[in-house]
């Protein structure tokens, strides 16, 4: 049962890391929260440069998220970006 909680509060906390990632990248780049979809491409559907991905992690990073371990070259997609900080 223990376990059954933890899981369920872990499912809660990325789905709460999923919108306000989501509700910052669509303000970052001037879109609706609706055109961000899990498997969006941070590149090709989103149409972000490097530049444009470090200076996002830098805003997420000034929202107390842990963004130094994430390895943005391994980070394709928006869901890629929510698991890479989830990642404890």
């Amino acid at each position: 049962m223990a376990c059954l909680v933890q899981y369920i509060k872990m499912d809660n906390d990325f789905n709460k890391t999923r919108d306000v990632v989501r509700r910052e990248l669509a303000n970052f780049l001037g879109v609706e929260f609706e055109d961000i979809e899990d498997d969006s491409s941070l590149t090709e559907d989103l149409h972000m440069k490097a530049t444009d991905l470090t200076d996002f992690m830098e805003v997420l990073a000034r929202m107390s998220m842990e963004t130094a371990n994430v390895d943005l070259t391994a980070t394709e997609t928006f869901l890629d970006l929510v698991e890479a900080l989830t990642d404890h």
